[in-house]
């Protein structure tokens, strides 16, 4: 129970930073909202759907190397492995730790 309730608490974290969103359209929030959604409501392969769709409008939107698009992958990420994908959450969190963050 404690990793699960860990596990909802990182995904939170990770879904609902005070980051802005920088992706250049709202079609890119509004995925990731459906996806903590879903997540909330336990339809974990569905918000894998969702999130993989947010992560491809991030990549269109903005590039691959974009902060939006760690966040999806972040995402992503946290879903696989609430699903038991662990190896492919290993792999988009390495590919999200590679993309720099925005300086301010």
């Amino acid at each position: 129970m404690k990793r699960t309730t860990s596990g909802l608490a990182a995904l939170v974290l990770i879904f609902c930073t005070g980051v802005p969103v920088l992706a250049k359209g709202a079609e890119w929030k509004a995925l990731n909202d459906e996806a903590v959604s879903l997540y909330r409501q336990g339809s974990y392969e569905r918000a894998v759907v969702v999130a993989k769709k947010a992560l491809q409008i991030a990549e269109q939107e903005v590039g691959p190397d974009h902060p939006d698009v760690a966040t999806s992958l972040k995402n992503l990420a946290a879903l696989y492995r609430k699903t038991g994908r662990e190896k492919e959450a290993e792999l988009l969190k390495k590919r999200a730790a590679a993309i720099p963050a925005i300086k301010r």
